[in-house]
């Protein structure tokens, strides 16, 4: 059901989740002071409520008027990279913030997605909680279609004339320990945000059974298919062990039964916006062990599209 920007605000004001498209991938929002709602979304997507979700805004006043202390360097975050794909998590004044949406922690993320009807959206209906638009542990969404086989038609979905033109989530910075550090790496790379701090932020260590922001669940964006990742070179003799292989559309595969492709070796944007959709293509032929094309660069510009695929092989 495709709704404009003023029936969608009408719906999240009574308490209706609304899919909402960004630049990175399409988000199951709804209002940040409405807890039923929130409570919505958390069963819609399966998802667990100790993992906290990241607050929406159309300008920055509300994450300094949230912010318990301002990190060295937020300003220059906010200033470069929003409204994009950045996500900031940072110590809050934990009554501006309720405690459902930053999953009791004293920290909550926040960011400003680059996207004109949902900026508009966000501007009716004032700040929103927008985890991505699948069911929890799956590829996300980064089209309507997704989105209908997830949830069904019922789902309203904001009208658009772009999205998802990264395909893949916002970066996700952390303050901790006096200094910024990635808890999810995505749109936005590390020598990006170097060049704005003037060092490189260091990876954080997640717990699992404490995630401070979304993405840090182990098995994620994951495909029913079981995939083995390789950084070999493919060969013929290969194909009988594997009905499928998930792959790039400018490299040969032969004798491969099923090739899927996630864009272009030689492209590893086009990777990022094609790959969740190949994920799910694995499931849409049906495909059961699927060969994954690792042979890439271990350049920064390759860094997320190999977290992703390591976290969907559980490897």
């Amino acid at each position: 059901m495709n709704v404009t920007v003023e029936k969608a605000a009408s719906l999240l004001k009574a308490s209706q989740p609304v899919a909402i498209p960004t630049e990175t991938v399409w988000g199951l929002a709804a209002r940040l002071h409405d807890e039923p709602a929130i409570r919505q979304v958390f069963f819609l997507k399966g998802r667990p409520l100790q993992n906290p979700l990241i607050i929406h805004l159309s300008d920055p006043s509300f994450l300094f008027v949230c912010c318990a202390h301002k990190p060295p360097g937020l300003h220059d975050l906010v200033s470069a990279f929003w409204p994009g794909g950045l996500t900031v998590v940072v110590p809050v004044h934990e009554k501006k913030v309720p405690s459902i949406a930053r999953a009791g922690l004293p920290t909550a993320a926040f960011r400003i997605p680059d996207h004109k009807e949902t900026l508009r959206l966000i501007g009716y209906a004032g700040p929103l909680v927008a985890p991505s638009a699948n069911r929890s542990g799956s590829p996300s969404a980064t089209t309507p279609d997704h989105i209908v086989k997830d949830f069904g038609s019922w789902l309203p979905i904001l009208k658009a004339t772009t999205y998802c033109r990264h395909g893949i989530e916002s970066t996700i910075l952390i303050w901790q320990d006096s200094a910024w550090q990635v808890g999810r790496l995505g749109a936005i790379s590390i020598d990006a945000i170097a060049r704005v701090l003037g060092y490189a932020p260091s990876l954080h260590k997640a717990d699992a059974s404490t995630p401070l922001c979304p993405g840090q669940l182990f098995r994620h964006y994951a495909p029913q298919a079981r995939l083995t990742l390789s950084t070999e070179e493919w060969r013929e003799e290969l194909a009988p062990q594997y009905d499928g292989l998930l792959g790039f559309s400018d490299r040969r595969y032969p004798g491969a039964q099923r090739i899927v492709a996630m864009g272009q070796a030689a492209d590893p944007s086009s990777v990022e916006k094609l790959l969740y959709s190949a994920l799910r293509n694995l499931d849409h032929f049906q495909l059961h062990s699927v060969f994954v094309d690792m042979n890439i660069p271990s350049s920064v510009d390759w860094l997320a599209v190999r977290d992703r695929l390591e976290r969907a092989s559980h490897q």
